[in-house]
């Protein structure tokens, strides 16, 4: 299948659990963290699942954080992507972190799945009424970079990231643009 042909779902615990800590476990095994809350997924899935949960349905956030949709990218039954879109902004999200982060597993790269999970995924905050999407990217990830400006991304600004200190580029893309085939 081609990366248009991706089939996305929102995570769901029962029908996506055995997958998503597959897919889990190629990035820790890389050496990636690129998954949000990799070690709880991987030591707690329990406490990861009970998470996701509350950020879906915005309920008992711990403080400063905001309600966010977890969404996997199927190549046929293979779990290729994920992605996770935040559904409002916080002062360090403006700064680091935006409204969408992405992942493509490290067997699947090179094949244009990430420019499709983001597409699918500009689509999903335009269906919540996010009408521009802010995009945070680190200025040495190249690949991403290229990503974000296809699919309409207009460079902002550079920060430096909260977490790590690391330059961090800015970009934002109106949803209906970046959401169009």
């Amino acid at each position: 299948m081609n990366a248009s042909g991706l089939r996305i779902e929102r995570l769901n615990r029962s029908a996506h659990e055995a997958r998503f800590l597959e897919f889990a476990r190629e990035f820790h095994e890389a050496g990636e963290e690129a998954l949000d809350k990799i070690d709880l997924l991987l030591s707690d899935p329990e406490d990861y699942f009970d998470l996701a949960d509350r950020f879906e349905h915005d309920r008992d956030l711990p403080e400063g954080l905001v309600p966010m949709s977890r969404f996997l990218f199927f190549d046929g039954d293979t779990l290729v992507g994920q992605s996770n879109l935040r559904r409002r902004l916080s002062p360090l999200l403006h700064r680091d972190g935006g409204h969408i982060g992405y992942a493509v597993r490290p067997t699947a790269r090179r094949r244009g799945h990430a420019s499709e999970i983001l597409r699918q995924t500009l689509g999903e905050a335009s269906q919540i009424g996010i009408a521009r999407a802010l995009l945070t990217v680190a200025a040495t990830n190249l690949p991403s970079l290229r990503v974000v400006e296809q699919n309409g991304g207009v460079f902002d600004a550079e920060t430096a990231s909260h977490r790590d200190g690391a330059i961090m580029q800015r970009y934002w893309i109106e949803t209906a643009t970046g959401a169009a085939p």
